[in-house]
């Protein structure tokens, strides 16, 4: 059956969603509470680094070396989920990822910090590399977009309450314990509670039905992975590009907004709150949008459309100016990656799917580690402006090369 979105795409858009499965079901619950989880960690990680008296170029080691692993561990991760199964991968790497958490949370010396940024990184890496090909092995095709928008979409929501809740957190613990705030422990705490929720998240994935290849006997070797190596190469330049450019900026954000407007903790968590509700909302519109350009010419236009809006962010004085270009930059920028992700799922043969997931997580993972070291090091030096414009071209050349690979063999969801 396949919903004519021309006719009545709202009462299509609904009728699809239902047609989801239990397995859909509860790795979109799964997302959204793991989101909650991420939201809370990533809004003060940072922010934790430098409050235990780290620099900013080791802050920029840190956030760089998950990135790092998943270049490294993201093609195993793929080959080993094709051995062990969608949901045993989803289980290991959300166990490896709660550990990474508390060892973080814990730990105050260099070497226990990059180890641990270690473990997170391989935890990141199968639940990256599994998510898209499981939801292409629990959808079916006419419903296969909406489920890669809704799952985004529910992790990005989920975040609003994450932000918003966990932007409170360290004053509330700083109060309770009668301790300065803006110190380490009430941050520590804080993580803490991060790996609580995502220890939550295991209970929708101990729920899951065995995957169709659990504990499957002719997982493929590794060179059938680069099969249609012309097909993977394309895919992944765009990623690589993007990449480059997002790592500059993306996981400094709350530095900025802190360095540059000196926001609380609490209108921190609001701004980055505002942040999920705005890419949820754009998400979910996403498969109307592609219903009538198609994916890609979707992907290209927002991903172009984003760009005033950074400009905005990174140049102006005013923090409400500013607090609008950094709502809609992430609305536009990130409501065409389910659409992308998708196309490339539907374009690789089933048994080669969590592999070729597995190389263009390390395309986008090497470079978005790689200018989160450069990007670490440029902040004591040059400061964020010449950061924003780096960004800027990086997203323009991605965009373009995503439009120029692909957008005479994609098709409207609507033909």
């Amino acid at each position: 059956m396949r919903y004519n979105l021309r006719v009545n795409p709202i009462r299509s858009y609904l009728l699809t969603l239902h047609s989801f499965g239990r397995n859909a079901r509860l790795y979109v619950l799964f997302s959204f509470v793991s989101g909650f989880s991420i939201a809370v960690y990533s809004l003060f990680f940072n922010l934790y680094i430098l409050s235990l008296g780290k620099s900013s170029s080791f802050l920029g080691i840190l956030v760089a070396l998950p990135m790092a692993m998943n270049l490294l561990f993201a093609l195993p991760a793929g080959l080993l989920a094709d051995r062990i199964g969608y949901r045993r991968g989803l289980l290991l790497g959300t166990t490896l990822t709660i550990a990474s958490i508390v060892g973080i949370a814990l730990s105050s010396s260099i070497s226990g910090l990059i180890l641990f940024s270690v473990v997170s990184g391989l935890g990141n890496s199968l639940i990256w590399v599994v998510g898209a090909p499981f939801m292409m092995e629990n959808s079916l095709e006419e419903g296969r977009m909406h489920l890669f928008s809704v799952q985004f979409s529910m992790n990005t929501f989920s975040g609003f309450f994450g932000f918003l809740i966990g932007g409170s957190l360290p004053g509330l613990f700083a109060r309770y314990l009668r301790i300065p705030s803006g110190g380490p422990v009430p941050y520590r705490v804080t993580l803490l509670v991060s790996a609580g929720l995502m220890a939550v998240a295991l209970i929708p994935l101990f729920l899951l039905h065995k995957s169709k290849r659990e504990g499957h006997s002719e997982a493929i070797h590794p060179r059938e992975a680069f099969a249609d190596t012309g097909l993977t190469v394309r895919l992944l330049i765009p990623e690589i590009v993007i990449g480059l450019g997002a790592g500059l900026l993306v996981p400094y954000f709350n530095v900025f907004f802190k360095q540059t407007f000196s926001v609380s903790d609490g209108l921190l968590g609001t701004l980055f709150a505002g942040q999920s509700i705005a890419i949820g909302i754009a998400t979910l519109t996403a498969p109307l949008l592609a219903a009538r350009w198609g994916k890609i010419r979707a992907v290209a236009a927002t991903q172009l459309a984003s760009i005033p809006f950074l400009l905005l962010l990174g140049y102006s004085n005013l923090l409400t100016v500013a607090a609008v270009g950094f709502l809609a930059r992430a609305a536009l920028m990130n409501m065409g990656g389910p659409l992308y992700s998708a196309f490339a799922m539907e374009r690789i043969a089933p048994q080669r799917r969590a592999a070729v997931n597995g190389i263009l997580t390390m395309s986008w993972s090497g470079s978005f580690a790689l200018s989160n070291w450069v990007s670490g090091n440029l902040q004591g030096t040059v400061g964020f402006s010449p950061l924003f414009l780096l960004t800027c071209i990086a997203y323009v050349i991605g965009a373009s090369l995503t439009y120029i690979l692909f957008a005479r063999i994609d098709t409207r969801g609507s033909d």
